[in-house]
């Protein structure tokens, strides 16, 4: 079938002002924030057939059902605000635009949101407000993020240590499998009926069906959120603080551990952020037990302005990628580059060191090394040399952490970047992972390209 036997059906079927095919909409929607020279060898982008927005799971459904029997590519695209190419179109199908799903309903008895696969995370956290509710998940895209992006890649935020992932706060979804048809599943607590469905599309970046809604957990505002921050002198002190408050049983809703400019030769001060939230009388406790796992470990308070400046600017970057987003501009740093691993704690210090060697030897500068939310989730910025050479580099760092009995990515999902990564991520389970995506997504039309599915 052609480009114009597939416009035409949809044309007939939709409202033709939801079908866009000019050349602004197709060329900044064929992308996410990816960075171009992040590509992997050997894959290009591709201009989109053309781009839906539909306004209903039926709308989604028929948009589906029509790509499937036409055999053309379908990418679900939430807000655009993807770091791996997970929305970015390489082979020429349908974008489909999930920005109009957007309904939220508040359940305040059951704790509870029903929310479009478009809605932002901001707006589903200023619809719970008034009932004193709030979303665990806090990306810092909160203002661009969705609930079907932040669903499809399992991101994490800022309150992860305490809240979970994002895929943690879903407790049922409603979708559109590859060949059109609807599955909503129990919105529980827990269920013991089989395997739970849901599970199988958080993290699965659209490949086995769209997300159109989700029934998510909310979590009363808490009464109180007490800030306070650390300094250590070096990269080790901190680390023995973390392991020692998580070993106390304390979980920190925010818990933002780094330094700046480390080498294999040199090790500079590190400074580490700390939330402890929930009832006053159980903050504060937790907060007086953290002060002494820190002070044991040598660490010296941070003037509290500090903390309170970084807890108010953690959107900033977020909130100024959505104004260019809506603008039309492109942005990226392809000079700076970046992983995200998850380890178990225990090899962070040894993958660190090794990291430093690694950069070092190659002529790179680290600008950082740290933790987010859990003492085993380890990020490294690092910058020079270069697309090739930084490429080759990226992809050692991340093998290091699979022979460290590691994960690739723990917050940015999987997309294009690192799906050459894939069978030795997952050796066999990979080939369980192919098998289940034929037998969903027979004509192979769902996000084609990604997870190295």
């Amino acid at each position: 079938m052609s480009k114009s036997d597939l416009l035409n059906a949809m044309m007939a079927s939709l409202d033709p002002s939801r079908i866009r095919t000019d050349e602004a909409s197709l060329t900044l929607l064929a992308c996410d924030a990816m960075h171009p020279s992040r590509l992997p060898a050997g894959t290009e982008s591709a201009r989109p057939l053309c781009v839906v927005s539909p306004r209903s799971t039926a709308e989604v459904q028929e948009v589906v059902r029509l790509a499937n029997a036409h055999r053309v590519p379908v990418i679900p695209l939430g807000g655009g605000s993807g770091l791996m190419g997970g929305a970015a179109t390489v082979t020429p199908g349908v974008v489909l635009d999930l920005c109009r799903l957007t309904e939220v309903r508040i359940r305040p008895v059951d704790r509870m949101a029903e929310a479009g696969a478009g809605a932002t995370i901001a707006a589903l956290n200023a619809a719970a407000k008034p009932h004193g509710l709030t979303c665990g998940h806090d990306p810092w895209t909160v203002s661009v993020a969705t609930v079907g992006g932040t669903i499809a890649t399992n991101s994490l935020g800022y309150l992860g240590g305490k809240y979970g992932a994002m895929g943690d706060q879903v407790l049922g979804l409603e979708a559109v499998t590859p060949t059109g048809e609807i599955v909503a599943t129990r919105a529980v607590e827990k269920a013991s009926t089989g395997p739970g469905l849901h599970r199988l599309l958080i993290g699965a970046e659209g490949c086995f069906g769209v997300v159109t809604r989700a029934t998510l957990r909310l979590f009363p505002i808490p009464q109180t959120r007490l800030l306070e921050g650390w300094e250590f002198d070096d990269f080790a002190a901190g680390f023995e603080a973390i392991n020692a408050l998580l070993q106390a049983g304390i979980r920190p809703g925010l818990l933002e551990y780094g330094d700046d400019d480390p080498s294999a030769d040199h090790e500079p001060p590190t400074s580490l952020y700390l939330s402890y939230e929930g009832p006053e009388a159980v903050a504060r406790a937790e907060a007086q037990t953290g002060r002494e796992v820190c002070l044991q470990s040598g660490g010296q308070a941070l003037d509290p302005s500090e903390v309170q400046r970084f807890w108010d600017q953690r959107h900033a970057s977020g909130d100024a990628y959505a104004r260019a987003r809506r603008a039309g501009e492109r942005r990226g740093r392809p000079e700076i580059d970046y992983v995200h691993v998850a380890l178990p704690p225990s090899a962070v210090p040894a993958y660190r060191r090794e990291s430093l060697k690694l950069l070092a030897a190659r002529g790179f500068h680290v600008h950082q090394t740290g933790l987010w939310a859990y003492a085993g989730l380890f990020s490294l910025v690092y910058s020079g040399g270069g697309v090739s050479a930084m490429a080759e580099t990226h992809a050692q760092l991340l093998e290091l952490a699979q022979d460290a009995n590691g994960a690739m990515e723990y917050c940015h999902g999987v997309g294009l970047r690192l799906a050459p990564l894939m069978r030795r991520e997952h050796g066999e389970g990979l080939s369980v992972l192919r098998r289940l995506k034929r037998e969903l997504d027979p004509n192979g039309i769902m996000n084609p390209g990604k997870l190295d599915f």
